[in-house]
């Protein structure tokens, strides 16, 4: 099933978690201004698909946070407008 979709994530922006303990899948959705996301994997893959996703989601969103944060700390100090590229 092939998609394709980017949004620009800001403060108004919200990720949640949908947990139903051991009665179901967990699902992770973002939303913000205009969309709403889900991120799962079907109930029909085997539960070490769904681990293996989990664990790559989390390190690349760790990735990307580390990243943010190094961009963050190279700006001017009164950097902290919008910048537009």
């Amino acid at each position: 099933m092939p998609a394709s979709m980017s949004f620009h994530g800001d403060a108004s922006s919200w990720v949640h978690l949908h947990d139903y303990g051991t009665e179901r899948m967990p699902i992770l959705a973002i939303d913000g201004d205009g969309y709403y996301l889900t991120i799962s994997v079907f109930d029909s893959r085997p539960i070490a698909d769904h681990q293996a996703f989990a664990e790559r989601l989390a390190q690349t969103a760790a990735d990307y946070l580390a990243a943010v944060q190094r961009y963050a700390a190279a700006q001017p100090a009164d950097a902290d407008t919008t910048q537009a590229r």
